[in-house]
């Protein structure tokens, strides 16, 4: 007999702002305690600290979001497991390098420890890549490995 076992875990967040799906999320910890508690509203994962919505508080990415959400409206993140609809933003990814968030929101990027802070070297790897299907595409599959323990 055998067992196939993808380990996928789906969750569901409030959306901070409008979020596309196979965008790779973060925990929204801006300064002001989001309306329904910290731990529960998502912004889109972005290394680069340049004044945009959430800037600075969605630096470690948690997760993938299988579908689009709209400001305010609550969503489901993909936290763990066999994703198939990640956006990837390397074409210099190989399948089995470990990948994280990066300076371009919501795109998964290479872990690359000798990088600079806001270009991989100080991010939590989030997923590992399977297959890369293309730049800014949802069509990337990768092993979510749920950093957050969630």
């Amino acid at each position: 007999t055998s067992r196939v076992e993808n380990r996928e875990k789906f969750l569901s967040f409030y959306a901070s702002e409008a979020i596309t799906k196979g965008d790779l999320v973060a925990f929204d910890f801006t300064a002001t305690e989001p309306t329904n508690g910290y731990g529960n509203h998502v912004l889109i994962a972005d290394t680069d600290d340049d004044g945009t919505v959430g800037s600075g508080f969605n630096l470690v990415g948690i997760g993938v979001a299988v579908e689009s959400i709209s400001s305010g409206d609550v969503g489901i993140i993909q936290v763990a497991g066999v994703c198939d609809v990640a956006k990837i933003d390397s074409d210099q990814v190989a399948p089995g390098e470990l990948l994280c968030a990066g300076a371009d929101a919501g795109l998964l990027d290479i872990y690359d420890t000798s990088a600079a802070k806001g270009s991989g070297g100080d991010q939590l790897p989030v997923a590992i890549l399977i297959t890369d299907s293309g730049a800014d595409t949802a069509t990337s599959t990768v092993f979510l490995l749920n950093p957050a323990n969630l």
